[in-house]
């Protein structure tokens, strides 16, 4: 369930990656985790770098830090947390409960460009001890160095990435949250999910679709009972019609449809409109389903 940018930057580093299988409810949990480990030592590899993430793209899984933090404290395993979506939700005291265990990782990383009304890009990483990542990037040719630079004085956050410089990107962060504040953000945050749920309700009264993961937030995962072949179809309708736009994803190897409630704007009337749309949709393509393609 992590996000593809995990596999890239494995590419990058040169190392070899193992995907680690989620459970029922499309997390990781300890054993699991302990189980990849096992066999990964087993067979004379090094495990170093765990990602967990929060919030996953594909259906907003939640990674369970409780079990798996320990285990990677324990076995001196790096564990990086991804709440690249997710992140923002967690200025609501009701969704904190999935950050227990955050005091085991040794970074953390949300998007507020993502859910937070900021504007791309934006991306903001915590780590647990910078001298980690400034022993591994600090350089200190001559025409870059400074009067103040071992005076604590001064953070070069040069030496905490690959790249030499970078962009003022906190100063749009801050003026979204001297904007809304944090009840406005709250506010942002909860009627998105509130309309996700919106979208829920209607996606179970309709007997032809199934809901296909928990929804917890702005996510809804759904798709027509049936075949993969069907919901292809039915997602090749809905950008044909260019009324509304949405991803899939593959969930145990069931081809699914993801409803995303994410624009600033959006009413309870857009989501209505949205379903009513894909329910016509889906009625006109049944039509002209023959029996046997819709169960295959």
């Amino acid at each position: 369930q992590a996000h593809s940018s995990v596999e890239r930057a494995a590419l990058i580093g040169g190392v070899k990656m193992k995907n680690v299988p989620s459970d029922g409810t499309f997390s990781v949990c300890g054993s699991a985790l302990k189980q990849v480990l096992d066999e990964d030592k087993a067979s004379g590899l090094i495990p170093f770098f765990f990602c967990a993430t929060l919030g996953t793209t594909t259906c907003c899984s939640f990674d369970r830090l409780l079990e798996v933090g320990p285990i990677c404290n324990k076995e001196n395993v790096w564990m990086h947390i991804d709440a690249a979506y997710a992140g923002s939700a967690f200025i609501c005291p009701e969704f904190r409960q999935f950050l227990n265990g955050v005091e085991f990782a040794d970074s953390f990383n949300f998007n507020p460009h993502k859910w937070l009304l900021v504007n791309f890009d934006c991306s903001a990483m915590w780590v647990k001890k910078r001298l980690d990542l400034i022993s591994a990037f600090k350089l200190e040719p001559l025409y870059l160095q400074h009067h103040h630079q071992e005076s604590g004085l001064v953070t070069d956050y040069r030496h905490w990435q690959i790249p030499l410089g970078r962009r003022f990107r906190s100063l749009k962060l801050w003026f979204v949250l001297r904007m809304y504040g944090v009840t406005g953000l709250q506010q942002h945050i909860r009627k998105h999910v509130k309309l996700a749920h919106l979208f829920e309700h209607l996606v179970l009264q309709d007997e032809r679709f199934e809901i296909c993961a928990e929804v917890v937030l702005g996510l809804v995962c759904f798709r027509l009972k049936g075949s993969n072949k069907l919901n292809e179809a039915l997602l090749k309708s809905i950008d044909q019609a260019k009324k509304i736009h949405l991803v899939p994803c593959y969930l145990r190897e069931k081809f699914v449809l993801r409803f995303a409630v994410c624009s600033r704007t959006v009413e309870s009337t857009h989501i209505k409109f949205a379903w009513q749309h894909i329910s016509q949709l889906a009625t006109d393509l049944l039509k002209t389903w023959e029996p046997n393609q819709h169960h295959q």
